[in-house]
């Protein structure tokens, strides 16, 4: 019995100190760039042993991944969330839009997308395994949630991939560009809800049975 209760303890005390790495390891790289950043530093911002670092993330590689793997699974999981609980379509594509645009236009993603373009010339295997893990994970998640949707003829959709890529970027459309650019102000909730409403709109309306019973 007192051994079944100390191991819950040492894993919530393990996963809180991974969290507290990867946030430190968000603001070192954030603020001085991939090339210049090293565990050392993230070491440091975290107030834990380097050692420690090691243990979680065997590589400044590997805590890179992590970081970019779990803003990518914030959004994911409430793909999975929603189907679990039994939602529509437009019940499942509108908090996954929700989601996205949160995660999309928060100032650390922003400027973790600057930073990736930045650094990709150099280094462009990271430039490739964040595409694979970020932007490409969302589209595949999405396009087997859709995929399962056309067979059970809930939704017509002869591309699953590309319908995917495409609600992703008309959410997309130049929120990102001008968060990036910093050219105006934050779009308001409002503003939001309504380019999320129409999106969801336009794919639903696009992609209805009906429409590929009459091509």
């Amino acid at each position: 019995m007192p051994t079944a209760k100390v191991a819950p303890i040492e894993l919530s005390c393990s996963a809180r100190k991974r969290q507290t790495i990867i946030e430190a390891g968000t603001q070192v790289f954030l603020r001085l760039g991939y090339e210049t950043a090293t565990m050392d530093l993230v070491a440091a911002e975290a107030g834990v042993a380097k050692q420690t670092v090691y243990n979680h993330f065997q590589s400044k590689d590997g805590l890179f991944r992590a970081i970019v793997e779990e803003i990518g699974e914030e959004l994911l999981s409430t793909i999975a969330e929603s189907a679990q609980q039994g939602g529509q379509p437009r019940q499942v594509l509108t908090a996954l839009a929700t989601r996205f645009m949160a995660i999309l236009l928060k100032p650390s993603s922003v400027a973790l997308h600057r930073l990736l373009v930045s650094e990709s010339p150099r280094f462009p295997e990271l430039g490739q395994m964040i595409f694979t893990i970020g932007p490409q994970g969302a589209v595949d998640r999405l396009a087997a949630y859709l995929s399962e949707q056309a067979g059970k003829e809930v939704l017509a959709i002869p591309n699953p991939a590309l319908s995917a890529e495409q609600f992703l970027g008309a959410l997309r459309g130049h929120f990102q560009l001008r968060a990036l650019l910093q050219v105006e102000a934050a779009p308001t909730e409002t503003e939001i809800r309504e380019a999320i409403e129409q999106a969801v709109n336009h794919f639903l309306k696009a992609h209805e049975r009906r429409r590929l019973h009459s091509v």
